[in-house]
């Protein structure tokens, strides 16, 4: 395959704000020919100190998944901070994610999409700085998810509620038995806390816990919204 036919590497786009501004990042994203975008709900959360210091609680948030090529993942999530002026207390955060594989139809129609821009520093060939810890645990446990990551380091983290889909004969994880109400807890960190957050969560609320918890983590490869750490 020639360099001019070879497909565009593709990314995810997570942003997430407050409820009621996910259309708005969407918006921010088809300004610039990128038409693939799903949004949902969750709940944000984060250490007392750190919300003392924001003036926030649990609140609720828009989380908008956008497919974007990968040369965009240093430009877009600093775009949106922009935008969006997450650099305020509050205003989300938005990251991007690499992708393995995708439909052969998505690069081709993202291929001709998101310009250059000026003065945006593409971050893809950078060595990664943060990771995103996502659990799947029973529901109910999301407090515990959170409690223990925080203890390794934690600021805050994102809560998905989610259904398992697994016939009668797939209701078993390496043994346990899974139950069909699932909560997701999404937690972003650097990458020098991921393994102790992991370790910490694990303990507490892991696949031999009661919480029957599924940990993995996943690189990140452009960010904005956050405070160095």
């Amino acid at each position: 395959m020639n360099r001019e036919t070879r497909p565009e590497a593709v990314g995810l786009m997570v942003t997430i704000v407050d409820r009621g501004k996910g259309e708005r990042a969407a918006a921010v994203c088809g300004g610039r020919k990128l038409p693939f975008h799903f949004l949902c709900f969750g709940l944000g959360t984060a250490a007392s100190d750190l919300l003392d210091y924001l003036g926030l609680g649990e609140t609720k948030k828009d989380v908008v998944f956008s497919l974007i090529p990968r040369r965009e993942a240093g430009r877009l999530p600093a775009l949106l901070a922009r935008e969006l002026r997450m650099g305020a207390p509050g205003g989300g955060i938005a990251f991007t994610l690499p992708l393995s594989g995708v439909s052969g139809f998505v690069p081709m129609t993202l291929a001709g999409g998101a310009p250059d821009a000026k003065g945006e520093s593409n971050q893809m060939n950078q060595p990664a700085k943060y990771e995103l810890i996502v659990a799947v645990v029973n529901r109910g446990f999301a407090d515990r998810v959170m409690d223990a990551a925080r203890s390794a380091g934690a600021r805050g983290g994102t809560i998905l509620e989610a259904r398992g889909l697994c016939g009668d004969e797939k209701e078993k994880f390496p043994g346990v038995s899974l139950r069909e109400e699932r909560t997701i807890v999404a937690i972003l960190c650097g990458k020098e806390r991921k393994q102790a957050i992991m370790e910490a969560v694990s303990r507490a609320a892991g696949i031999r816990t009661e919480a029957e918890g599924l940990l993995f983590s996943l690189a990140v490869d452009g960010i904005a919204g956050i405070p160095e750490e």
